[in-house]
């Protein structure tokens, strides 16, 4: 039942990311800088941090306990990926949203689903099984299949071109506009890195365990004492008969530190024996919150740049419809990726990987579907149409091939 729910969620946070950016198509004042600008600032910034503040009680003494190791790695991978977002937001206009999105889901997966299986991330995807695992090679043979849709989608491509070309249309230089597409790809797994090995320390020391809740504790080595238990009205957790721990009110990482002391384990901070998921969702904003920062600093200064060199700040006065669609693009993302990491912990273990490969099948698939609706393929037939439906379903049945893996942990 968890794992469909993964699924279900990653799937969902898939199709967000995919056809979020659909506001701009509506918009006729704003240029690329101004909704960039805005978007980023209330998805990367606004959003994330307002939810983390006012959802995490002591936020920032939480965030005040998590090893500065674990920030400056999440923010390295955001750094890579603040890149790949401004060439993703430049491509959008160049070579079009449903082009991008394949070729973007394609490459980001065969890097973002593999890297996981070889160094393990952080809290519950350290134990993810090896890349020589039965699933190990399920996700690698989902891996080669998703590739093959991206070769499909990018002749899809060419075709398009060429039939816009003859139609006296130009489409804005496909082959430039593949190449930054490529590039992105390859840095887009930044967000699923900045989850996958920073998201432990940061969610674990922002949540709190409450009385009267539920909370998963995973015990290495114990299946006995693992799974999802009950916090009594007074703070206390029956792991066993004969083990009950008082862990009411703690953070998560010194609940999980009392719980190890309780049953005779040595819990290490960098790779826990006992952990503890309270399923606080502003605790997983505060991942994005706190890791994207070097991404939302690239976002941010390449479209102030931008509107500085071309002296267009003045455009935002008076534009209220505008600058709404620009908060919706903003919060889109910020939902997109909140529900990207509550799937990957809902699918457990492989779910860095696996739920990273769904995720971008599905944004593929909402990417596709903006960019028919909104006519970027108006006029073109025959062979590069179908190419394109082809790719979809590639890279729909990677995504199914990517679930059956999940199952083989």
């Amino acid at each position: 039942m968890e794992m469909a729910l993964g699924v279900a969620v990653v799937a969902l946070g898939g199709l967000v990311m995919g056809s979020g950016a659909w506001p701009f198509k509506l918009m006729r004042t704003f240029q690329f800088e101004h909704w960039w600008f805005v978007g980023m600032l209330v998805g990367l910034v606004i959003m994330p941090w307002t939810i983390t503040l006012l959802g995490c009680p002591g936020a920032l003494e939480g965030l005040g306990n998590v090893p500065l190791g674990a920030i400056l790695k999440a923010n390295v991978f955001a750094f890579g990926w603040g890149i790949a977002n401004v060439l993703c937001g430049l491509c959008f206009v160049r070579i079009g949203v449903a082009l991008t999105g394949a070729i973007l889901a394609g490459l980001g997966v065969s890097i973002g689903a593999i890297v996981p299986l070889v160094f393990k991330g952080s809290g519950l995807f350290k134990g993810a099984p090896d890349i020589d695992s039965t699933a190990g090679i399920t996700v690698l043979a989902a891996v080669a299949v998703m590739l093959g849709g991206v070769v499909t989608a990018a002749f899809a491509g060419f075709g398009r071109d060429r039939e816009l070309k003859k139609a006296e249309r130009p489409s804005g230089g496909f082959l430039g506009g593949l190449i930054m597409t490529v590039i992105a790809g390859v840095l887009s797994t930044g967000t699923a890195f900045t989850f996958i090995y920073s998201q432990h320390p940061i969610v674990s020391n922002l949540s709190i365990v409450a009385a009267d809740s539920t909370v998963a504790i995973a015990v290495d080595g114990r299946k006995d004492l693992s799974g999802s238990f009950r916090v009594g009205a007074g703070g206390t957790i029956a792991l066993s008969d004969s083990v009950s721990v008082s862990i009411g009110g703690l953070r998560a990482s010194k609940a999980a530190d009392r719980i190890a002391e309780r049953i005779g384990l040595v819990n290490d901070p960098e790779a826990p024996a006992v952990k503890v998921d309270t399923g606080s969702i502003p605790a997983n904003f505060g991942v994005w919150a706190v890791g994207l920062m070097a991404g939302a600093f690239v976002n941010l200064a390449y479209a102030a740049y931008l509107l500085t060199k071309k002296r267009t700040w003045g455009v935002f006065v008076g534009q209220g419809k505008e600058l709404a669609l620009a908060v919706i693009i903003g919060i889109n993302f910020s939902v997109a990726v909140a529900l990207m990491g509550k799937g990957m912990l809902l699918l457990g273990a492989l779910g860095g990987s696996v739920g990273w490969g769904i995720q971008q099948a599905m944004q593929m698939t909402g990417s596709q579907g903006l960019g028919f609706l909104s006519g970027e393929w108006r006029g073109v037939r025959g062979r590069p149409r179908n190419l394109m439906f082809l790719a979809i379903a590639i890279l729909m049945v990677a995504a199914a091939i990517m679930a059956a893996g999940n199952s083989l942990v």
